[in-house]
């Protein structure tokens, strides 16, 4: 169970998994979390300390920054579809060089990267999103709602 402080905003459920590490002696690399979150607005802000928790814990310290920016912006674009049931913010580690965040709601609304105008006060957030990954993000439809995940490239191991 994720126990961050996430101040007022009741959580319903997290969950990890673990794996080996081949290059130790099996201590475990702790490659998902999982939280799901109402839609309110400090969501947004517990999101965030969610996955600067996993980070921190992962000796990501250098992504937290970027991996803010991405959550604070899938969080919010899920606030706004109006559901009335939890999201669910994610971080994995599919690989040791990639960190996935991943925000899933009840909507099938896809979300569309548009061109802000300059005096626009929003609708820069998944360019954004596009410009910290590389282009690496996408959306997931599922048949009562979608995922959207963005991959973060993790710093390059250090040799021994």
């Amino acid at each position: 169970m994720f126990e961050a402080d996430v101040r007022d905003v009741p959580m319903q459920h997290a969950s990890m998994e673990s794996r080996a590490n081949p290059d130790t002696d099996s201590t475990p690399v702790w490659t998902a979390a999982d939280l799901l979150l109402p839609y309110l607005p400090e969501s947004v802000a517990a999101a965030r300390r969610f996955v600067a928790a996993k980070l921190h814990e992962w000796e990501l310290d250098d992504l937290v920054d970027d991996a803010a920016v991405i959550v604070s912006e899938l969080t919010t674009n899920s606030f706004k579809t109006g559901c009335q049931t939890r999201m669910l913010v994610g971080v994995r580690r599919p690989t040791d060089r990639i960190v996935r965040i991943l925000v899933g709601d009840g909507s099938r609304s896809m979300p569309v990267m548009i061109q802000a105008g300059r005096d626009a006060t929003s609708g820069r957030g998944l360019a954004m999103v596009h410009r910290l990954t590389h282009g690496r993000w996408g959306v997931t439809l599922l048949p009562f709602g979608k995922v959207v995940h963005a991959d973060l490239a993790t710093p390059a191991p250090i040799p021994r």
